[in-house]
């Protein structure tokens, strides 16, 4: 099955970031890329209450802010968020892929 990024949902949670989701027929994972340019999300934090998940850094620069700590992310660079963690995030033209599992909803995705 191939899908075209022409046929991903473009979705704008803010002015500084842009999601590309990439509708398949899996209850077990998603895909989507995402631009940070700027705060994510603009105010307090985010956690994922049902998924775990990975950013893997195709190009640009941020910072992951969790409850674990500060990390510095950089081109090929992959975090892993465990299911719950509590986070936002600084990119400098952050361009992400982003893997959830099991499939990611907008109901799990809480702002906290």
């Amino acid at each position: 099955m191939l899908i075209k990024k022409s046929e991903s949902t473009k979705i704008e949670n803010s002015k500084e970031c842009i999601v590309w989701e990439y509708e398949y027929p899996s209850r077990y994972f998603s895909f989507a890329t995402a631009l940070i340019d700027g705060r994510y999300p603009e105010e307090k934090q985010v956690t994922n209450l049902e998924c775990e998940e990975i950013y893997y850094v195709i190009s640009g620069s941020g910072t992951v802010h969790s409850e674990k700590g500060n990390f510095e992310i950089n081109e090929g660079d992959l975090y892993f968020f465990e299911k719950g963690e509590v986070y936002w995030v600084e990119g400098d033209k952050l361009l992400l892929a982003l893997v959830n599992a099991p499939k990611w909803t907008p109901e799990q995705h809480k702002v906290v």
